[in-house]
């Protein structure tokens, strides 16, 4: 099934535009492609960020975690 197209408006510094153009000439591509690839980039990226966050945090809070001692549990430590 094909997804729905929406037309939008954005404003890029010139530069920037300058190299979407290149890139994508060089890539045979159209500039929508280069931009909506970017976004679902960042947000795939972002996604992933906050996942890993929450790991960290659900890891921090477990009960078989080991303590804010540097990663090992005191009994490990060399007497």
């Amino acid at each position: 099934m094909a997804r729905q197209k929406a037309r939008t408006t954005i404003t890029i510094p010139e530069e920037l535009l300058s190299e979407l153009d290149r890139k994508a000439s060089e890539q045979g591509r159209t500039r929508s492609d280069m931009v909506c690839e970017a976004v679902a980039a960042y947000f795939s990226d972002e996604e992933d960020k906050l996942l890993a966050e929450g790991y960290i945090r659900i890891e921090d809070d477990s009960p078989d975690s080991p303590p804010e001692t540097g990663g090992c549990w005191p009994e490990s430590w060399p007497s």
